[in-house]
């Protein structure tokens, strides 16, 4: 399968266990890899079938201003759901990472794989 990606996609939103966490916006960091519906881009330099990056990463940005989950898992099940829907991806590889949640850790998060269910 051929997979397009997004990486590195700086959002924020409302998550976290405890309630000083959900008092306001914290940043999250995006990894998305997203299976190619269509080969017509891949074959002939068309923007047919093309999955269309900035549309996938704007609706994430906003949407997930307006989330609230209490856990990362939760996030990026929400977010898989999303791109498989919305997006008519047949397949998706979520990353959400949480940086500074954790000290002396860069970053924590949790990655998840998706697929439409046939």
């Amino acid at each position: 399968m051929d997979i397009i990606f997004i990486r590195g996609l700086k959002c924020e939103t409302t998550l976290g266990v405890y309630d000083w966490e959900r008092v306001s916006l914290r940043p999250v960091l995006l990894d998305l890899e997203i299976g190619a519906a269509l080969m017509e881009p891949f074959e002939h330099d068309s923007t047919e079938g093309l999955m269309n990056y900035d549309s996938i990463s704007k609706h994430l940005t906003e949407a997930l201003k307006t989330l609230q989950y209490k856990t990362v898992e939760r996030l990026a099940e929400h977010i898989a759901h999303v791109v498989l829907r919305e997006f008519q991806a047949p397949w998706v590889k979520v990353t959400v990472g949480k940086p500074g949640a954790v000290r002396n850790a860069a970053m924590v998060g949790v990655t998840l794989t998706r697929g439409i269910k046939t």
